[in-house]
């Protein structure tokens, strides 16, 4: 149906020699039963594991298939960043790699921007429907809900929900979107929103289903004091940034 790649799938990945697996494995049905074209680039983030390894245990697996290695450890927003940059797609999607959003999301919303007239799909835990399944730890619930309450408090109220590691781009918004990106810890994902308003990309959230999955590497203790700096910095490095 397809004659070139429509679909590129981002996965960043740091020390996820355990949980990548599991997750690498539900995306082989997948492709094989979609009428798209897909690509699937992992980008191993300075791993001090076997995750560069483990990935590349999976080359065979797919007809479209790259592993990007970081030397060193930079962070979640630089490995997706790296890449988007790389990838061919009509459509570019990322996703974590512990498997918390189902491949199957996808095909549910990428219709919001081959067909919606939208840029981005910023997917939610918090947003709900007969069709979507959340089952998230107490505690991340009510930290989500304390950091969504400064984002929306400093930078913009449009997303309630920032940070599922779920997002769409269509092609063309990722060059000039990305490029104007500093932040490369958790806290990119914020930043991307909003030069995404400020620039005048049409973003659509939506839910979608995720479950909790052991082994997070996000600290609910040393993180959100990071993340909560990183909304200063937007602000400061963004809103005097006149376009």
């Amino acid at each position: 149906m397809y004659d070139k790649i429509f679909v590129s799938v981002i996965i960043p990945a740091y020390n996820e020699e355990k949980r990548l697996p599991v997750f690498l494995q539900s995306f082989i049905p997948y492709f094989q039963n979609s009428k798209k074209t897909y690509e699937l680039i992992i980008v191993d983030d300075g791993s001090t594991d076997g995750t560069y390894d483990t990935a590349l245990s999976f080359r065979d697996k797919f007809e479209h298939f790259d592993v990007i290695k970081i030397p060193k450890n930079s962070g979640k927003g630089h490995a997706v960043k790296t890449g988007l940059f790389k990838a061919a797609g009509n459509v570019c999607v990322f996703l974590d790699a512990d498997g918390s959003v189902a491949p199957d999301e996808i095909d549910k919303n990428i219709h919001f921007l081959t067909d919606g007239g939208f840029d981005i799909f910023a997917g939610s835990r918090v947003m709900r429907d007969d069709k979507t399944c959340v089952k998230a730890r107490w505690h991340r619930v009510i930290a989500g809900m304390i950091f969504n309450f400064f984002v929306q408090s400093f930078l913009f109220k449009n997303i309630k929900d920032t940070q599922c590691g779920f997002k769409m781009f269509r092609k063309e918004v990722i060059k000039p979107l990305f490029s104007e990106c500093h932040l490369k810890g958790f806290g990119f994902d914020i930043e991307v929103l909003y030069l995404a308003f400020k620039m005048g990309y049409k973003v659509k959230e939506g839910p979608v289903s995720w479950h909790h999955v052991d082994g997070s590497k996000v600290s609910l203790v040393k993180d959100p004091v990071i993340m909560f700096f990183n909304i200063l910095q937007i602000r400061k490095r963004h809103t005097n940034n006149n376009r």
